[in-house]
């Protein structure tokens, strides 16, 4: 587990129900933890500012060979709706992006997006074993 997992659910565990019962000790205890993760330099709990968002679709539109602007338009051809679906799961894993902010900026709804991290659960469509967008997605995501 990386650290901005576990950072991720330490910020999910504070604000569960039966956390609020906690002492101040105890919630010190995490609150210590979480600021050591955010300490190291390999992770990043930041949101990713414009720049980075648009260096990200950039860099799947050189990959894809894709048109940016057809990227974050409308239509819904196959090889348009497998860059938009890099995007967002790389959004969502990397920046931990919420969904309705990734489709925010595609303008599109949540649901859209929920359907594209969905897909990568899944395995369905684009995200089958023998794609090689997986190979994009990981290379990606550790750039």
């Amino acid at each position: 587990m990386t650290s901005a997992q576990i950072f991720a659910e330490l910020r999910v565990a504070l604000k569960a129900g039966h956390y609020r019962e906690l002492s101040h000790l105890e919630k010190n205890i995490y609150y210590i933890k979480a600021k050591q993760i955010r300490k190291r330099k390999d992770t990043s709990f930041n949101k990713p500012h414009k720049g980075m968002i648009d260096s990200l679709i950039n860099k799947v539109c050189i990959r894809l060979e894709t048109p940016k602007d057809q990227v974050l338009g409308k239509c819904r051809k196959g090889y348009l709706v497998r860059a938009r679906s890099l995007i967002h799961n790389v959004l969502r894993e990397k920046y931990y992006m919420s969904l309705p902010m990734i489709g925010h900026y595609f303008n599109q709804d949540h649901t859209t997006v929920l359907n594209s991290v969905q897909m990568k659960q899944d395995k369905r469509r684009f995200w089958k074993e023998d794609e090689t967008i997986r190979k994009d997605f990981e290379s990606l995501l550790n750039d």
